[in-house]
């Protein structure tokens, strides 16, 4: 009885995520979308996804990532969190 009770516990509160492939939205824009559910993730653990692959996408292309805007959706603890961060690839550094 406890091994089922524990079974369905940890199945019920697994986390599970996913991060999109980075999509081109114009000239050096692009747009990546992450998604959790599950273990009640914080909004900074899903956006942090979305930032990490932006910035390695960018990397990978020897550009820095200029962080655009957000769009977010779901419920804390009802659904599944979703954001999606639309960035630009630049050569330059902002910093400069």
């Amino acid at each position: 009885m406890k091994k089922t009770f524990l079974c369905c516990f940890l199945i019920l509160f697994a986390g599970c995520s996913t991060i999109s492939n980075v999509a081109p939205v114009g000239k050096d824009t692009y747009k990546v979308s992450s998604e959790m559910g599950g273990q009640f993730p914080s909004w900074s653990d899903v956006k942090g996804l979305s930032l990490k692959r932006a910035n390695e996408y960018c990397r990978e292309r020897g550009k820095y990532m200029v962080e655009g805007t957000w769009e977010t959706h779901g419920s804390r603890g009802w659904t599944p969190l979703t954001a999606e961060l639309t960035f630009q690839c630049l050569v330059d550094s902002p910093e400069k």
